[in-house]
């Protein structure tokens, strides 16, 4: 794990970035660590994408609200009436709605941890998450966790910077030192916003 901006004197919580290539397991990891740390009783709002893969190739994404539990299809390479056409999927307003939800923290409820599973190239262009994420960063926020493919680390980092980031690739980090590292984050920022 690496830090992006050490010593600074922002004291907002910091953005842990899961990174790691297409299809390596970014969403898993992610699981794996969420996993832990519910168990351990932390208040985890935000979105988890699991992807689906067809034939050898991502056909695409399901959308689960991880505060509520529910899910919906995200995005499929299939078309379908109304869908949202990006790349080569076509995203569903049901899905999108869903997420954006999701995504607006409500100052009547505990968060401990927000998650986006994932900050990509669509956000990057504007679309998809990007709206929320715009919000997020503007206000008050919890510690959180994005996914982010390996190449768009510094894109994502230079379009929504923060003064603080955890890098974890999936490569060499594990699980264990980053439920750890989570943990102490989420108590530190409890004890603040007391």
């Amino acid at each position: 794990m690496t830090n992006g901006s050490p010593g600074s004197v922002d004291q907002r919580p910091p953005v842990f970035i899961i990174t790691g290539d297409p299809g390596e397991g970014k969403t898993s990891f992610l699981m794996r660590v969420l996993a832990v740390l519910s168990a351990e009783g932390l208040q985890i709002r935000g979105i988890a994408a699991p992807g689906h893969i067809c034939n050898g190739r991502r056909s695409g994404f399901t959308i689960q609200d991880l505060g509520t539990g529910i899910s919906r299809e995200l995005c499929s390479v299939i078309p379908s009436f109304e869908s949202e056409h990006l790349g080569r999927f076509y995203f569903r307003p049901d899905g999108l709605s869903l997420g954006h939800r999701a995504l607006h923290l409500d100052p009547r409820e505990t968060t401990d941890l927000l998650v986006i599973d994932e900050v990509g190239r669509f956000e990057l262009r504007g679309a998809v998450w990007a709206d929320s994420i715009d919000r997020i960063v503007t206000m008050p926020y919890p510690p959180m966790i994005w996914t982010v493919r390996r190449s768009l680390v510094d894109a994502i980092a230079e379009r929504w910077p923060m003064t603080s980031q955890v890098v974890v690739d999936i490569r060499s980090a594990s699980h264990e030192a980053v439920v750890s590292e989570l943990l102490e984050t989420v108590e530190r920022y409890r004890a603040e916003i007391l």
